[in-house]
Parts: C-alpha cells; sequence; structure tokens
C-alpha cells in the first residue's frame, strides 16, 4: 500500500507562534519599546489596516504594523511590513514572511523566496542557543532549508538529500526538534540520503515521538509492530500507532488510521488487549 504524508504545520500554529515572538522581540530590554506593552493591547487599540507604500521610522514601527494586519487577518497588509523587518535583520519576521511565501499566505507562493528568508535566519544564527527564545524559530527554520534541499526547488535550488541530512540532523541533535528528528528518521528508514538504517531510524522517531510528534509516533510503532530493523514488539508498536490515530488529523492523517487500522487486524488478541492497557496508561498520565 502506498502511504502518503503531509507534515506542514496548520496555519494558525505558525501564526500564533509569530506573534508570540514578535512580541517577545518588542517588549525584551535594549529594544526601545519596553513599558509600551499597553500599545498591543485590542481592546484598547483594536486593529487597523496597513496602507500600501506606508515607511517605517523603526523595526519596532513595522512590526507593529505587521501585528496589525496578522491580527486583523488581512496577512496580505502584513507582506511590506515584515519584508521591511526582516531585511533588517529581525528573525521573527524573517521566519513569518517565509511561512507565508511557502504557504501562500496573503501572498502569491513563493518556494524560492521562502527558501531566502529561512536561509537568512540559518545564515545569521547558525549557532543560536538551544535555551534561547529563538531556538524554535533557528530549529523549525534548518528543517524547512532541509525539506527544500530534500526536493530541490526547479531552476534555483538542486536536489541535494545529503545536505538535507545535515540539515535535518542538526535541528535533530542540536535543538531536539522533534520536526527534524522525524526528517532525519524518514531519510534512514527510506534510504532517501544513503543507506538504509532502520534501527537509527527508529531512534530518532522515538526521539520524536516521545515529544508528541503523530506521524513520528505511527513510524515508530509500524517499524515496532513490523520488527524491522529493531526486536518485534507488537504491543508496544500497535500502542503507539493508537496514540498516532488518537491526535491524528482525520482528513490529513488518513494515511496514520489505515496504518493502525490493519495493523490492529494482523495482530493477536492478546497483544491488542496489552497495547490497549499500555494506551490507557500512557494517556493517563499525560492528563
Amino acid at each position: 500500500m502506498q502511504i502518503s504524508e503531509r507534515i506542514r504545520r496548520p496555519i494558525g500554529h505558525d501564526l500564533f507562534l509569530a506573534l508570540g515572538l514578535l512580541l517577545a522581540a518588542l517588549t525584551a530590554p535594549g529594544f526601545g519599546f519596553m513599558g509600551k506593552a499597553r500599545a498591543f493591547d485590542v481592546k484598547e487599540t483594536p486593529p487597523q489596516p496597513v496602507e500600501k507604500g506606508t515607511l517605517f521610522k523603526s523595526v519596532g514601527d513595522s512590526l507593529r504594523a505587521g501585528i496589525r494586519a496578522l491580527s486583523s487577518g488581512d496577512p496580505g497588509s502584513a507582506v511590506e511590513p515584515l519584508t521591511f523587518a526582516a531585511r533588517e535583520g529581525n528573525l521573527a519576521a524573517q521566519w513569518k514572511l517565509g511561512r507565508m511565501y511557502a504557504e501562500g499566505e496573503g501572498v502569491r507562493r513563493d518556494d524560492y523566496k521562502a527558501y531566502q528568508s529561512f536561509k537568512q535566519i540559518v545564515d545569521n544564527r547558525p549557532d543560536e542557543s538551544p535555551d534561547s527564545p529563538n531556538a524554535r524559530l533557528v530549529a523549525q527554520a534548518f528543517v524547512a532549508l532541509g525539506t527544500y534541499h530534500l526536493s530541490g526547488i526547479p531552476s534555483r535550488v538542486k536536489r541535494e538529500p545529503a545536505r538535507a541530512a545535515e540539515m535535518f540532523h542538526y535541528a535533530a541533535a542540536f535543538y531536539n526538534d522533534a520536526d527534524g528528528q522525524y526528517h532525519l528518521g524518514r531519510l534512514l528508514a527510506e534510504g532517501m540520503s544513503g543507506p538504509k538504517d532502520l534501527q537509527q531510524a527508529a531512534r530518532w522517531f522515538n526521539l520524536a515521538a516521545e515529544q508528541g510528534h503523530v506521524q513520528a509516533q505511527a513510524r515508530l510503532g509500524q517499524l515496532l509492530f513490523n520488527g524491522d530493523g529493531v526486536p518485534r514488539q507488537a504491543p508496544r508498536g500497535l500502542m503507539w500507532m493508537q496514540i498516532a490515530t488518537v491526535h491524528a488529523d482525520p482528513a490529513r492523517d488518513v494515511w496514520i488510521i489505515e496504518l493502525n487500522e490493519r495493523a490492529r487486524e494482523l495482530a493477536s488478541e492478546d497483544e491488542r488487549k496489552i497495547a490497549d492497557s499500555f494506551v490507557r496508561k500512557r494517556l493517563g498520565a499525560g492528563r
């Protein structure tokens, strides 16, 4: 059975993450906007449309304009102010622009412009501390670049699976990023950048699964259930596939639901009972 996976995060998740970091940047010490947080209280100052061609006096000005546009549901008007901030080196603006161009959110989709935005982050902050508030965005920029190097961009970026593996590994190992761990696991499991290594793939899937990465949970469960590259542990494999199914998006993650159903059909009654007890314990412990 051919299984397809869609791994992009919902746009709403990106928006909330970006807004949080933009606000943090504006209120950070030394940025010049301490004591002005109330200016962003939408109850007192409802978002207003951003006029085209606006000249921004500072990065803070442009960030505020971008936030107003995003908050008012007008991402198209956020492009100009975010572009200004991105050119001035603001990481959050660079990352959000990258996501907007990658998803076609408020702009025409342009993979190369998305690539350029993520590359700015990677080039300027390759050694960002894993403990930094910006670490998550830097890690995600590495993952995004990895996906582009894996598939390539016609006439712009050549396909380099080995380079993609380097990007995923850096995000996975240095930043403990679940997306990086998952993508690295896929490369190893499918042999996309070299010989297959299912044992190492299971290791990276496990690290991501423990962080709640749904796709990694399903892939780990599949390896454990089948005994591919690792000792067969059918109940534990069923457990991970069942947990993934619980949190899967019914529209986007159909392959996970089908994978779990097929495995349960093949499992023995005892294996299903043990797996169900594992699921109850793990999900109960997470409440």
